[in-house]
């Protein structure tokens, strides 16, 4: 908890609103149904001072007979300036990086790398396409400068029946850190997998003149959640937040705009709607 509410703070909840929410259904994962007994684990991924106040971002899982289902994410803000950078980390699942060795100088230079480590026993050769899964935890000094990095994953190549076969490791390790050096490295030579791409003829028009409208009183929607921070149900602590007003939750919102899709865009089916 210190990482939420460093002394700073003291978990102060009248400066605390909500960014955004996002979900991702897990390659393979039925979607969850009516009767579905699951259970969550979640863990804070990163607490970052920005010049808004403090960002602190939460990754979750919903697991259903021991099968991770959903990825869960939640990201919220503590207004104010803070400079406790001791207290400020990130912890990123990289995006999978694919890279293609098209000359001996391209393989010279990434085998050149420290943290790169061969492991297969057949030699790596002209025309190798690899591809790089890594996990970076940051730990920063001040706003532009980390007080240790540390990149650590693994290196696969693809067979003819398209599956991951490691073939190699990355070990990086630094304190203090100017940037990322080995994530810099799969950018220039690299291109990023999985990254959320545009339909092809510019996807899908939604209209525009729905519209939704914020519940007068939020006391009913923090029954149900649990979540009863008086700057959602009470006008004086919200004035004295220096809020307009009560603050609608932003599950709610995020709850309503989930609902509109659905109906507009997969037809009313909610399994169809994965992210």
């Amino acid at each position: 908890m210190q990482a939420i509410f460093p002394s700073t703070i003291d978990g102060d909840l009248l400066r605390l609103v909500h960014l955004t929410n996002g979900f991702r259904l897990l390659n393979g994962a039925r979607p969850l149904q009516l009767g579905d007994t699951c259970h969550a684990e979640a863990r804070i991924v990163s607490v970052v001072n920005s010049d808004s106040g403090k960002a602190v971002k939460v990754k979750g899982y919903i697991i259903r007979d021991g099968q991770h289902v959903l990825e869960v994410t939640s990201s919220f803000l503590y207004r104010g300036r803070f400079t406790d950078y001791a207290n400020s980390f990130e912890i990123i699942d990289e995006d999978m990086y694919e890279v293609d060795l098209t000359s001996d100088a391209e393989i010279g230079v990434l085998q050149s790398k420290e943290w790169f480590e061969w492991e297969s026993t057949t030699p790596l050769l002209t025309g190798a396409k690899l591809f790089f899964k890594l996990q970076s935890e940051l730990q920063f000094k001040d706003k532009t400068t980390y007080s240790s990095a540390t990149v650590k994953g693994e290196v696969f190549v693809r067979d003819q029946l398209k599956n991951f076969n490691r073939v190699g490791n990355v070990n990086y390790e630094k304190e203090p850190c100017q940037g990322n050096p080995v994530i810099a490295y799969l950018q220039r030579h690299g291109k990023a997998m999985g990254r959320p791409v545009l339909f092809e003829g510019g996807g899908y028009s939604i209209r525009s003149d729905d519209k939704y409208i914020a519940p007068k009183t939020n006391l009913p929607y923090s029954t149900i959640s649990g979540d009863f921070n008086p700057i959602h149900v009470n006008p004086y602590f919200s004035d004295f937040a220096q809020l307009p007003g009560t603050i609608t939750h932003g599950m709610w919102s995020s709850a309503a705009t989930r609902k509109y899709l659905e109906n507009a865009l997969a037809g009313g089916v909610p399994e169809r709607v994965v992210s």
